[in-house]
Parts: structure tokens; C-alpha cells; sequence
């Protein structure tokens, strides 16, 4: 089966393992991951941040946070931006939503999936990226990043881009 990356299923593999990376890196440090919705947001893909370096964003938010962890496995090979179509440079819960395929069974939840939450009026308000085991890893708080089961909150969407 093709995926919107168009990554063969082995890189596909690969991709996930390198979102992982990012994901549990940011968890490890996430003292140090502070909750912005302003510009410094996108620092881990501007800049380049590679957890394998050691390396990952002092700031995000829901969105920027998740998309480095996709940028990191899909970059990796060429990958245009198939999570928020915006180049790498922007998006948030409401661009990741139009892009990806969703994923209609639970049972089909993959590593480096997107949990997609909603707010009290109906709209994607959150995101958090899918670990396996029916876990997700969420940040939307400047506590910093948690592992949490995957329905701490109501699943709006799960969409797949890798």
C-alpha cells in the first residue's frame, strides 16, 4: 500500500523509527521543552535539530512539536511537507487535518500516527504523536511533553503521514 510520502514500506519503517527518536528525546529533556505558540516554535526544523546529534527544540507547541518529530523520519529521505503542505515552514492542528490519510480502524494505528483532539467546539484543537501500544506522546503545556494512553481525551482523528 502507498503512503502520501510515497516511501517504500522499508523507509516507512525507517521514517517512524526516526520520529520515535524525536518523540522520546523531547520526553527525556521535557524540562527543557518549553510551550510556545510563537515564532520560536518551528526552531527544531529551521535549525535543524536532529535527536541523533543529540539535539531537539527548546520550544514548540502541539503542532511544531509533531511536525519536527514527521519532518525528522521524512526529511530524511526528500519528502516534500505532506503533514501541513507549508514547505516545512508553518501549519498547525488545522493544516495537519487536510493533509495524511486517516485511519479508520483503530486496530491500524501505527507508530508516528497523529492523534488529532478536538476543542469544546468541535475543531481540531490538538495533537500528539502516536507511539505504539496505544500511547501517544502530548505536548500542549509548558509542563513539557507526556506520555499519555492515547484517549487521555476524546480522538477527533488519527491520521497517518508517513
Amino acid at each position: 500500500m502507498a503512503s502520501s510520502s510515497g516511501l517504500s514500506p522499508t523507509h516507512r519503517i525507517r521514517a517512524r523509527d526516526l520520529a520515535m527518536q524525536g518523540a522520546f528525546m523531547c520526553l527525556r529533556h521535557a524540562a527543557e521543552v518549553h510551550y510556545t505558540q510563537d515564532a520560536r516554535r518551528w526552531q527544531g526544523i529551521n535549525n535543524d535539530l536532529e535527536p541523533w546529534n543529540g539535539e531537539y527544540p527548546h520550544y514548540a507547541d502541539c503542532s511544531s512539536f509533531t511536525t519536527w518529530c514527521l519532518w525528522l523520519g521524512l526529511n530524511h529521505y526528500g519528502v516534500r511537507d505532506v503533514v501541513n503542505g507549508q514547505a516545512w515552514k508553518a501549519g498547525w492542528t488545522g493544516t495537519q487535518v487536510q493533509h495524511g490519510r486517516k485511519v479508520t480502524h483503530r486496530k491500524n494505528v501505527r507508530r508516528g500516527d497523529l492523534a488529532h483532539y478536538g476543542d469544546p467546539v468541535g475543531r481540531t484543537g490538538h495533537v500528539a504523536i502516536c507511539i505504539g501500544g496505544g500511547r501517544v506522546i502530548s505536548h500542549g503545556s509548558e509542563a513539557g511533553p507526556f506520555m499519555l494512553d492515547m484517549d487521555y481525551r476524546p480522538v477527533e482523528q488519527v491520521r497517518r503521514y508517513i
